[in-house]
């Protein structure tokens, strides 16, 4: 009983924007801290238009962000809400991009055709040849929600300093050329709008 009593009021707390169904791990300090992140940042932004999935889960032991099969978030960086907004997007734009493999796959064949030597591997690609040129396109629409929410400058800022630490050549190449990735997904019907 106590345990959906938590539950209704998690899901309370948050703005009318984003009802989710948030669960901590394990309930540490740090989980709470980035809860009440969570639910500040739900209050400041509509998100509504980048939720894909309602369930989030906040795991300390987490070492990185991760969509599948419940959206989780690491309890890193609790009052940088720029950072915490590109975790949280990219992981829901994975939902987004689950949901149409057919679109997905001809997304892919374009991009490997124009960066066909595109790293496949970490810290500059992704886990993989299919992975790499899928996170063009998750970049991209992270990079397009970033700039939607917080503008132009900060999220230049904000994905800049993603390529200095994962993701590397494919944050990258999403700054110097948005416009052809960005024509892609939409000639694709992979473009996310209103």
């Amino acid at each position: 009983m106590k345990y959906h009593l938590l539950l209704f009021l998690s899901l309370l707390t948050f703005g009318a924007n984003a009802q989710l169904d948030v669960e901590l791990t394990s309930h540490t300090d740090k989980e709470k801290l980035k809860q009440l992140q969570l639910e500040r940042v739900t209050q400041q932004y509509d998100l509504a238009k980048w939720t894909f999935t309602d369930k989030v889960l906040i795991d300390e032991s987490a070492t990185r962000p991760y969509s599948h099969p419940t959206l989780t978030i690491t309890v890193s960086r609790p009052s940088d809400d720029g950072s915490f907004l590109s975790q949280y997007l990219h992981e829901q734009i994975h939902w987004f991009e689950d949901s149409r493999q057919i679109e997905v796959n001809k997304v892919v064949a374009t991009l490997k055709q124009k960066y066909p030597n595109a790293p496949i591997t970490g810290p500059e690609g992704a886990d993989g040849v299919f992975s790499t040129y899928l996170h063009l396109a998750v970049c991209l629409l992270e990079y397009d929600a970033l700039t939607e929410l917080l503008g132009k400058q900060k999220a230049n800022e904000v994905v800049s300093t993603n390529s200095k630490y994962f993701y590397k050549w494919i944050y990258r190449t999403v700054l110097a050329d948005p416009e052809f990735i960005r024509n892609v997904l939409k000639q694709s019907d992979l473009y996310i709008n209103e």
